[in-house]
């Protein structure tokens, strides 16, 4: 202790310098802040105009996605399988699919996607819903 007292005799320009040097990092942390919570609204803005909600209806063709596919991947293997009729649209969001063996079936929405391609009968579907 006497070799500090002996090297800063100006105790007075030190604490106010330490003070001076904590105000600054707090005003440093307040500017990191407002501009990250500024980022953070701006992406969540573009985000949010990015994602759309999927709307399916009874007789859409859907693919369902495999989620058992990670424990034997394949590089080319798709993730999605088959096409599904929709026979039922439930109000949060839940459809009852139909596979090729009349068997009925409930996934979430998320798990489906609009089928793009050939019915079993060779006529091309095309299937978009846009807000």
């Amino acid at each position: 202790m006497w070799a500090l007292k002996k090297l800063n005799l100006e105790w007075d320009v030190v604490a106010n310098l330490r003070v001076a040097q904590l105000n600054e990092l707090d005003e440093f942390w307040y500017h990191a802040y407002t501009s990250s919570s500024l980022y953070k609204e701006k992406m969540k803005y573009l985000y949010d105009n990015y994602i759309h909600n999927k709307e399916f209806k009874e007789g859409d063709l859907v693919l369902l996605f495999n989620s058992q596919l990670r424990m034997f991947p394949g590089k080319l293997k798709s993730k999605w399988s088959y096409t599904f009729k929709v026979v039922g649209v439930t109000s949060f969001g839940a459809l009852d699919l139909k596979n090729k063996n009349d068997e009925v079936f409930r996934v979430n929405g998320h798990m489906v996607k609009h089928y793009l391609g050939k019915c079993n009968d060779g006529h091309s579907v095309v299937v978009l819903h846009f807000k």
